[in-house]
């Protein structure tokens, strides 16, 4: 509960929870093909089926992933730098940042 001040050895201060980004987990909704940086995992916001593709390495080829069918959001525990797919409307693909991968 208490730890040595920082600032005098002699005293103790309350040892409060870390609140810094590494502590957080943030999701963005990348447009389709904008690279971004590497995602921690994806929810693919599945309204009915529909073929996604995923980018790994800049310069490299999206990789098919396939169709997605299913009644709600889906995690998908790849780390893709990129996606493409759909309709290409952002929203579709959700990128999860873990621990300062942001």
């Amino acid at each position: 509960m208490y730890k040595a001040d920082p600032n005098d050895s002699t005293k103790q201060v309350p040892n409060s929870p870390n609140h810094n980004a590494d502590a957080y987990t943030i999701a963005k909704a990348p447009a389709a093909e904008a690279e971004v940086n590497r995602a921690s995992y994806v929810i693919i916001n599945v309204e009915n089926a529909t073929k996604y593709e995923f980018l790994y390495e800049t310069g490299g080829s999206y990789v098919d992933y396939g169709i997605v069918a299913a009644d709600g959001p889906v995690r998908v525990d790849i780390q893709p730098i990129a996606w493409k797919g759909g309709d290409g409307t952002t929203g579709h693909v959700t990128f999860v940042y873990q621990g300062g991968l942001f």
